[in-house]
């Protein structure tokens, strides 16, 4: 049966989506993206036990980054920053991974806002979200073969069936601005990498023993439960835009 929680959340989320999309203010975004941040990072010390962990070297990282229009760069400094600081002191280097995942696939997603604009940002959560649909529809409808021991209620015909509908939908989206090639491109690569990221965050919560990163969003969980796709096929639009 069909999770109607789940489809509830899912649209009112779109709505949200769309209502800013058409703001879109930078400053708004701004805060908004800094939220996202602070509360995918909390989740993550939980999901990976380091509460200890300290933000400001990330919070460092995304206003610089802001102000440059390079937030990946300056993320990837506040890594190497920390594993030298980890190093040093000759300690564990796991406190380091938070900010590899999800700190480092967060500030690609602003990059993608701060270099293409709100276009391929929308763009980008409008092919997740077709492969996710498409997946979960599909997959409970003719699902019968197992995909992946990481998510076991995934199946092989729901992967196929979203990957196509991330591909059409998605093309027929992005022919507004890029070329057909680039558009179809950009997102079957997106929605392979969208799947990756899910597999990414379920690997991490089954190593961890919960069943969600938190419990913000009714029926979906935390919100890297429900970024965690995006957030990973963010790198495809840095790499190809």
């Amino acid at each position: 049966m069909f999770n109607a929680t789940r489809i509830i959340s899912a649209f009112v989320m779109i709505g949200a989506i769309i209502i800013i999309a058409l703001i879109n203010q930078f400053f708004i975004n701004f805060i908004l993206f800094a939220v996202l941040l602070y509360i995918a990072f909390n989740e993550a010390k939980k999901l990976f036990a380091l509460e200890q962990v300290s933000i400001i070297p990330l919070a460092l990282a995304f206003i610089l980054g802001s102000l440059s229009h390079k937030p990946l760069a300056f993320g990837i400094l506040a890594l190497l920053s920390v594993l030298g600081y980890l190093v040093y002191k000759k300690t564990s280097l796991k406190p380091a991974l938070i900010y590899l995942y999800p700190s480092l696939p967060i500030l690609a997603l602003w990059q993608v806002y701060l270099e293409q604009g709100m276009f391929a940002l929308f763009w980008l959560i409008i092919i997740v979200a077709a492969c996710d649909s498409g997946a979960y529809f599909i997959g409970k409808l003719m699902g019968k073969t197992p995909f992946s021991p990481t998510s076991p209620n995934k199946t092989l015909e729901g992967l196929i069936g979203g990957l196509i509908c991330a591909s059409v939908i998605g093309t027929l989206v992005g022919v507004f601005v890029y070329s057909f090639w680039l558009s179809l491109l950009c997102s079957f690569f997106v929605a392979i990498f969208a799947v990756i990221g899910d597999l990414l965050e379920s690997y991490f919560k089954r190593e961890a023993g919960v069943k969600d990163s938190g419990k913000l969003i009714p029926g979906h969980g935390g919100v890297l439960d429900r970024i965690d796709a995006v957030i990973i096929a963010a790198f495809v639009m840095v790499a190809l835009l």
